[in-house]
Formats: structure tokens, sequence, C-alpha cells
């Protein structure tokens, strides 16, 4: 049985029911990633450095953060990270996640916002009980000491969403959640996408109508789920492109053989 889920997992089942059976139920463990959300994590990491650094009272030149990104390219490379945009070579993604990195840095020197912290973990219940366990971590939390907070998430991928998609985007929300658990006084919370490599962000918030609506639907999802496994019933799988992207399919009953792509 799953006792704790997120946001991640519970996407998982929604986009395909037997992706999410093997990684958190069999928890089938692959050494395979793809190269995008590859130097995604790599981006992140080097951003999380900066800020940590200030932290502490170091303001970090834009030399110190490439290389610490240099770094951790380079020790976490491995032989199992796939080109699926066979266009596209290694020192393109390398060089991609540097000018993300150049750009956050210009737009944002001198680093001036409330930050009070990066990669914060959530560990929380949607409503008050033991039943409906979740955890999150956010990529950065900026308060102004006023209760008013900001959650901020890092978007390495070229598509931006429309206002429309993150007025409705339940991830972030779902942090929300955590934050109001984790910390008192909380007075507004602010949802901040930054897009990486169009040096943009996205703003939303939710009112606690928008709030309650999305624990129901949580809930149900999560009941769904349970209900599944108690009951012996099959993940099914579902097909789409993003097939493309998954390290499953000599596990899959719609592939069962290894993945072309990767």
């Amino acid at each position: 049985m799953v006792e704790r889920f997120s946001y991640s997992s519970l996407e998982t089942y929604k986009k395909c029911p037997s992706q999410f059976r093997f990684r958190y139920i069999d928890k089938v463990v692959k050494p395979d990633e793809g190269i995008e959300a590859f130097m995604g994590k790599r981006v992140h990491e080097a951003l999380e450095y900066l800020y940590d650094e200030i932290l502490e009272g170091r303001l970090t030149f834009i030399d110190g953060v490439i290389e610490k990104y240099h770094q951790v390219w380079e020790e976490n490379w491995h032989d199992r990270i796939a080109i699926v945009r066979k266009e596209n070579t290694v020192k393109y993604y390398y060089e991609l996640g540097e000018r993300c990195i150049a750009l956050f840095y210009r737009t944002y020197r001198p680093f001036d916002q409330p930050v009070v912290g990066t990669e914060v973990e959530f560990v929380f219940s949607v409503d008050g009980t033991k039943d409906y366990m979740m955890k999150g971590i956010a990529d950065r939390i900026d308060h102004d000491g006023k209760g008013n907070y900001e959650i901020h998430d890092y978007k390495s991928g070229k598509r931006m969403m429309s206002q429309r998609d993150a007025d409705k985007d339940s991830q972030l929300a779902t942090y929300q959640i955590g934050l109001q658990d984790k910390y008192d006084g909380v007075e507004e919370v602010k949802l901040v996408w930054h897009y990486l490599q169009h040096a943009q962000e996205v703003h939303s918030q939710r009112n606690s109508n928008q709030i309650n609506q999305l624990v129901r639907q949580i809930k149900l999802r999560i009941d769904e789920i349970r209900e599944h496994i108690q009951n012996g019933d099959s993940f099914y799988p579902k097909e789409s492109i993003l097939c493309n992207w998954c390290y499953y399919w000599e596990e899959c009953p719609k592939k069962d053989m290894p993945n072309p792509y990767m």
C-alpha cells in the first residue's frame, strides 16, 4: 500500500496507471533518464547553490554558479541518459543549461528577493488526518516577514504555460497546502513559475474555495488508487507521445520490449 503520495505520483497515475504501478507499487528502479530532465536537475542544483550562498551572506559571481553547474553535470553524468530528440546533441543541452543560468543571473541580480529556503520539503496531510498524507519539495520559498509567501518553481523547458493553464495548474497549489500546514500566520501565497529559457515569470494565486476543491480532487484520486490496489485491479497503460520518454517498456503489456528511444 502506498502510504504517502506526491503531486508527481498522482500525475503519473493520471497519465498512465501502469507507469504508476511499476514506479510506486512495484518499485521498479530504472537507471535511465531523459537528457531534458537531467539538464533541468543540474540547473536547479546550480540555482540552489546560488541562493544557499546568499542565505549565508555570500554573493557568488556568475562564474561560480556556472562552475557549480559544470561540477554537478560531470558528477552525475552516466551512460543511460537518453536523447529522444535526435536532432540535438549533448553539447546542445549542456550549453542550454548554461544559458538558462546566465539569463537568470542577469535578470535577478543583486538577488535581493526575501528568500527563506531552497528545496523546501513539505510533508503534510491535505485534510488534517493521517489518511491523506502528501509530500513535496518546492524549489524556493520567499517570505516578506508579514505573512506573505511566494512559492517559486524553475522550469528549464521551452514551452511556457499560458495564464489560463497556470491558474488551473495544481502542482504549486498542492505545495501551497503544504506551506500553510508548515508555517503559522500565512496571509497570502503567490505561485511563481520561472521559465528560464525566456527569463519570464508566470504568476497565479488560489483562494480558499479553490484550495478546498483541490483537496477534494486529491482525496478522490488517492481513494481511486487505493481501491484499485485493494481490489487487485489492473493498472492499465495509456499510450501517448509520452511513451517515448518512459523507461518501463520492458514491463509494459503494450510494449514488452526495450524503449528504442533510450
